[in-house]
């Protein structure tokens, strides 16, 4: 017995499918359009009173078409997956989910039906050669005898008119259909299909004429009034006497649109035609890229060697067409756009990506929306979504290794699993809580743009035939994690995707100081921009140097009370102090605690390109003259019971479009001198040089 196909499922493809579209992911265009093409196909229910089974005979349907439908017509299949490596808070209950689909080993996806003693013929769509699922990468047929066979051959077809002739295993075909080229409006005809995995299902109507494709009228294809089910897609569409004038691909409105048989007996045999219409984007970018793919694998050859020469070919074509994406984009950098985002840094752990304003069509600096979740052991973890990727930040519970949490993909995910809730439905609403995926599917590495090294895994989660992608960046507290769920077959395109996103993230280094020490000490987390980053904490005398990009600093007690939980921020990113763009350390931070209260701020302020107005101009104008706050006059706020002081710091061989400010704040400064006491300890302590 198959598996009878969910109307629950196919409204949640097509919701899934239209929040691809309305969140701008344009990128698989004909995948989008044939997944809501399949399922508008496969949710619409028949109440038509002539549905007649195999064992039952439609009026008007002759003994010859009811013989075939029971000998030559057949279920297309894959393989359920086998193993399940996730672990769930508690047993899954099988006894909710039907049983012909928890017994049967197959999936069942289509239709097929033989048109010689060799060949069978399906819709494209249903055995899609041009895409392979990690869970489902073979492809079988069922006989009405429960006998199954795998697909062998491949001996014609086209992606674009949606079908596709093969051969099977084993099996030839002593019976079959005659395709027939002539039909007549009016012309009584049958759907014949697997409808709803329930078995096979007739179904009458009429022939309503044929329309044009839609691309650019080059065939045409035919309409009836016959209905469809889930599953009916590739099947034949037959006159009473039996003779197949289409092959079933698709139902809208109430119209079932079939490839009409000429197409079929006309088609080229000396190589599979395979062509696509993507639109390609990026989750940073505003512009789009029209595309057509086109390739062809000769004929006849083995259905995975085929797959594999056009899987191979789409590879090589999206990166292709991906490059020159983000080369047609607004100039990166180096260009008049990218004004706001040179003039931008980090304020705080979590990352930020750059991005193409749609409005302006200027690269800035996102400011990702983020929610908030506390881990064990005083962790905190924190997750922002945008177009299907999430990214988190980790603040490592105090229990946790930094080199573990920075480097062990499992451990990572399972502690997220076990402190933030992520549920499987298993069938209705029947939920259980995941606490762990098990061990990746594969581990490896990726060194970005930036020269940082992230730690990259995938799981394979075959219950929803997805991967889960996720790309983890080394950091002193913590790592920053890019994730991502897709379809398997989709896997490559999205790590491509992914790894651009990493190129473009912007991640500040911050760590109590007893973390730097160990940060510092695992040269894999280390990125090539700190290479020559030096940070040394004596807790016996409370004092700390920083040596990095010719700035040092070096502070004691007599500046703050110094402890292990005091905290180093650095806030690196991209800035042009003359005629080129260099990336480095913009803002340092020293906070005493973490309530934030007593710290030190110093940054690199860089002269501002006049896009960014005359308010951008009078602040650095402000800088030049040292106006307040950085006169070096401490002020005291009675009320908030805080004092501040600041300077523009001298520079060794300075750059008139370079200014360094040093921002002094403390907590209970009790008076004017012990406040610029302080400050002034710390000011001799700090030389800049350019």
């Amino acid at each position: 017995m198959n598996q009878p196909a969910r109307l629950p499922e196919a409204v949640e493809v097509l919701d899934k499918a239209g929040k691809l579209y309305e969140n701008g992911n344009m990128k698989h265009l004909p995948v989008l359009f044939m997944t809501i093409l399949q399922v508008l196909v496969f949710s619409c229910v028949s109440n038509s009173p002539s549905a007649a089974g195999p064992g039952e005979k439609s009026q008007g349907i002759s003994e010859q078409a009811m013989r075939l439908t029971s000998s030559a017509v057949f279920e297309v299949l894959v393989e359920k997956a086998k193993d399940d490596p996730t672990v769930y808070e508690k047993e899954l209950n099988w006894d909710v989910v039907p049983y012909v689909i928890r017994t049967d080993a197959y999936y069942s996806i289509g239709t097929a039906f033989a048109i010689s003693e060799t060949e069978l013929v399906t819709a494209f769509h249903v055995i899609d050669l041009g895409e392979r699922s990690i869970v489902y990468d073979r492809y079988y047929v069922r006989d009405s005898q429960g006998k199954v066979f795998e697909v062998d051959q491949i001996t014609g077809g086209s992606k674009e008119q949606d079908f596709l002739i093969f051969t099977v295993k084993g099996r030839t075909f002593s019976e079959y259909f005659r395709l027939e080229k002539n039909f007549q409006t009016g012309n009584s005809v049958y759907s014949i299909g697997n409808a709803l995995g329930e078995g096979i299902v007739i179904r009458n109507g009429l022939v309503l004429g044929t329309v044009p494709e839609e691309e650019s009228g080059r065939w045409n294809l035919l309409k009836s009034s016959a209905d469809g089910n889930p599953g009916n897609s590739g099947g034949p569409l037959v006159l009473p006497d039996g003779r197949a004038v289409g092959l079933i691909t698709a139902l809208r409105d109430n119209i079932l649109y079939s490839v009409p048989a000429e197409l079929i007996l006309n088609s080229d045999r000396r190589s599979l035609s395979y062509r696509i219409k993507p639109v390609f984007g990026h989750l940073i970018l505003s512009n789009k890229l029209n595309r057509i793919f086109e390739t062809s694998s000769p004929l006849p050859g083995n259905y995975l060697a085929v797959q594999d020469r056009i899987i191979a070919a789409y590879k090589e074509y999206y990166d292709s067409a991906m490059t020159q994406l983000f080369e047609e984009a607004p100039e990166y950098l180096e260009g008049s756009n990218s004004a706001y985002l040179l003039n931008s840094s980090l304020s705080s752990v979590f990352p930020q990506l750059d991005f193409v304003d749609p409005n302006d069509n200027n690269w800035k600096l996102s400011g990702l929306e983020i929610k908030n979740y506390n881990l064990p052991d005083n962790g905190q973890l924190i997750q922002a979504a945008v177009s299907g990727y999430v990214f988190y930040k980790i603040n490592k519970p105090d229990s946790s290794p930094l080199e573990k949490i920075n480097a062990d993909p499992r451990y990572i995910l399972d502690l997220m699993l076990q402190n933030v809730r992520t549920e499987r439905t298993l069938w209705g609403n029947d939920k259980y809580r995941i606490l762990s995926f098990g061990d990746p599917s594969s581990v490896s590495s990726y060194t970005d743009a930036l020269g940082r090294t992230w730690n990259t895994a995938w799981w394979l989660i075959g219950y929803e035939n997805r991967v889960m992608i996720m790309y983890i960046l080394p950091l002193p507290n913590g790592p920053a994690l890019i994730v991502t769920t897709q379809s398997s077959s989709e896997k490559d395109e999205y790590e491509w995707d992914v790894r651009k996103i990493c190129d473009h993230l912007h991640v500040a280094y911050s760590a109590k100081f007893e973390g730097w020490q160990e940060f510092i000490a695992s040269p894999s987390g280390v990125p090539e921009f700190l290479s020559d980053f030096r940070f040394d904490w004596q807790q016996e005398t409370r004092s700390l140097s920083l040596r990095f990009d010719g700035i040092t600093i070096n502070a004691d007690n007599q500046v703050f009370d110094w402890t292990n939980a005091s905290e180093l921020f650095l806030a690196p990113s991209w800035y042009k102090p003359d005629d080129s763009v260099e990336f480095g350390i913009r803002k340092i931070i020293f906070n005493r605690d973490l309530r934030g209260k007593d710290f030190f701020t110093m940054y690199r302020n860089i002269r501002p390109d006049p896009k960014l107005g005359a308010k951008s101009a009078e602040v650095w104008n402000d800088l030049v003259t040292a106006k307040y706050p950085f006169d070096e006059k401490p002020g005291i706020s009675v009320k908030d019971n805080t004092g501040s002081i600041g300077t523009i710091l001298p520079v060794e061989n300075p750059n008139p479009n370079v200014r360094y400010s040093l921002y002094f704040s403390m907590e209970n400064p009790q008076d004017e001198e012990n406040l610029s006491r302080r400050f002034s300890v710390l000011k001799t302590g700090i030389q800049v040089r350019e």
